[in-house]
């Protein structure tokens, strides 16, 4: 029954403002063991900073501060990979889209059988040989420096907006749970993760990631294990799934707008997880910070593999919190007024009752954020002192160069910050407007690899060319889907059996149209999302299709341009890569047609002489 501590609230997002009645779900606060662990898990990434900051010395080098001196073990970097890509958003975000739309969201996964392995074979071993601390330097020797600093000028855009609503959200989550103030949770994670970055390189990122990994799957294996025994078990938990019609598994139809299907899954998500291993700075880092080649290789297929469990373990969780409120939905009953506030509420709903446990599983969002925070600020720490610095100042000493990116590291620490706080101040369409313009960016800059590394004949022009398509593509759909995208509604949600008062004239109003505010669990993804009326004209199929396949679009038009281009301003002097900028099997070919090619010219001149 309601109380006097319940409280009325204004839930705003971008089609009106509804009032509804919520439970003030802070009746139930962390008690002092919970800030206990909570603030022990955040000690252990500074303690870890400090750690390699000490052991390194006062003389560290920049390959020591950007590659850990070559010298990580590689399940370090395997959990380190897995960690870096799969944000706070997707701890929270990706429970919240399959309470919503049920459990066709781990399709994704398919991804993850095939994309490791191309990515080891065919992009590792060039980033290794060449020895390049950033993928901008392998941009600018494959082609130009022009090529290379647009690249560099959409990464770093689309990065610092990343980073920022990355510690926006796990503050977010702590405020709602804990009643601190939503500054004071951004300025604690923000800070925290500045001071160990900078401090400790990138060493000290990639085992606070293996902290930060092992946390996250502890966490997500605490939440399923608890709420199956609370609903009674897999069995209970299977039969309400499908009470609720979340029993559907696998769709099969090849239908590009359907939201999910084992073909988005299996191709569209691809161009998401290949750009996430060959595109980002972070990555290339962790590869090249390996022993061996092949350590690398294995790194980042096993990586990238882990990234598939962890996914797949936010699902279950998120099956677990719908079979749990599968008679209470917190969301139509009015305690709480979004999606993405579904899990910390289950945290504290289910968990209050055991000490410690909530300061637990709060703490792993904060692990989540701050694995993927670090290495993004490490790794655009990289491109400004392997990409800015050393071509500004090529001859300073390596010393003051290491202490200067240090320096910039702090600076684009505080400056992530300032970020964090603006999000606060954006409306929920914007901020997935922000996660799109990442989306966008990503499959241009896979375009432009694949040209550099599949496409001998790829010229700076070409590869200039297709960055620009492919980014005018994806500008063009994203906002052609906000004008005439036919929205895909959740899935049925019951408050049958609430025992809270629930003013139903009220929620009528709140519709699939607030449901869809919450963050998608995909790094880098399109959310499905539209402010005016659907659409289900023919004509606007183009702009209906599922986010899953944007990446692709953008890619695929990004190497189809380039290549034209290439060709079109180069057929009458047909030069040709380097063979250590081409992917191993390419390099090969080439080298044996060119072999071929001279082979038959030395005949051709015998034959001439006799």
């Amino acid at each position: 029954m309601t109380t006097a501590a319940d409280c009325w609230s204004e839930v705003s997002d971008h089609i009106g403002r509804v009032r509804i009645w919520q439970k003030n779900i802070m009746d139930d606060v962390l008690s002092a063991l919970d800030y206990v662990v909570i603030a022990a898990m955040l000690l252990i990434s500074c303690g870890i900073g400090v750690f390699f900051a000490v052991r390194a010395g006062p003389k560290q080098t920049s390959n020591d501060y950007f590659l850990g001196s070559q010298d990580v073990p590689v399940i370090a970097v395997v959990l380190s990979i897995s960690a870096t890509i799969l944000t706070a958003v997707t701890f929270i975000g990706t429970p919240a889209e399959v309470y919503l739309y049920g459990p066709t969201y781990g399709l994704t996964a398919l991804s993850r059988i095939h994309v490791p392995i191309i990515t080891s074979i065919f992009f590792v071993p060039v980033y290794y040989r060449l020895k390049v601390v950033t993928i901008y330097q392998y941009i600018g020797m494959r082609f130009n420096d022009t090529v290379r600093y647009a690249v560099i000028f959409i990464r770093i855009t689309s990065g610092f907006l990343f980073m920022g609503v990355m510690m926006y959200a796990p503050a977010l989550a702590l405020s709602l749970a804990t009643g601190l103030s939503l500054q004071f949770s951004i300025l604690s994670v923000g800070l925290i993760c500045t001071f160990y970055t900078s401090i400790g390189g990138i060493k000290a990122v990639i085992w606070t990631d293996v902290f930060q990994a092992c946390a996250m799957l502890i966490g997500a294996v605490v939440m399923i294990v608890a709420g199956t025994v609370k609903i009674g078990g897999p069995a209970e938990g299977w039969n309400r799934a499908v009470g609720g019609g979340r029993g559907e598994l696998v769709d099969f139809r090849a239908d590009l707008t359907v939201r999910f299907t084992i073909w988005s899954g299996a191709i569209g998500a691809s161009f998401i997880w290949l750009s996430n291993g060959v595109t980002r700075q972070e990555m290339v880092q962790r590869y090249n910070a390996c022993r061996t080649e092949r350590g690398a290789q294995v790194a980042a297929c096993l990586g990238l593999i882990g990234t598939a469990v962890i996914e797949l373990l936010a699902v279950a969780v998120g099956m677990t919190i719908f079979a749990y409120y599968y008679t209470c939905d917190p969301l139509k009953s009015g305690r709480i007024g979004r999606p993405d506030q579904i899990v910390p509420f289950f945290i504290m709903d289910i968990f209050t009752s055991y000490p410690g446990f909530p300061g637990l599983l709060i703490g792993c969002v904060f692990c989540a954020a701050l694995s993927s925070v670090s290495s993004a600020l490490n790794g655009v720490v990289a491109t400004a002192g392997q990409d800015v610095i050393r071509k500004l100042k090529p001859g300073l000493s390596d010393f003051k160069y290491t202490s200067l990116a240090k320096l910039i590291s702090f600076g684009f620490g505080i400056l992530n910050i300032m970020l964090a706080f603006l999000a606060t101040m954006l409306s929920g369409g914007i901020l997935q407007t922000i996660f799109s313009i990442a989306g966008i960016t990503g499959g241009p800059i896979c375009g432009v690899i694949i040209l550099g590394m599949f496409f001998p004949r790829a010229n700076s022009m070409g590869a200039l060319s297709g960055l620009i398509g492919g980014v005018a593509v994806g500008v063009i759909q994203y906002v052609g889907s906000q004008v005439f995208s036919s929205r895909s509604p959740p899935l049925p949600l019951s408050i049958s059996e609430c025992e809270i008062s629930v003013n139903m004239t009220q929620l009528t109003s709140y519709t699939s149209d607030q449901y869809t505010t919450s963050i998608t669990g995909i790094t880098g993804g399109f959310p499905s999302t539209s402010t005016l009326p659907p659409t289900n004209s023919e004509s606007h199929a183009f702009f209906r299709i599922s986010y899953l396949y944007l990446q692709a679009l953008t890619t695929i038009s990004c190497v189809l341009v380039g290549i034209a281009v290439s060709y079109a301003t180069s057929w009458n002097d047909p030069k040709v890569a380097d063979p250590k900028f081409l992917t191993p099997f390419i390099a090969r070919l080439y080298a044996g047609s060119k072999n071929n090619h001279r082979r038959e010219n030395t005949e051709q001149m015998y034959l001439r002489k006799i």
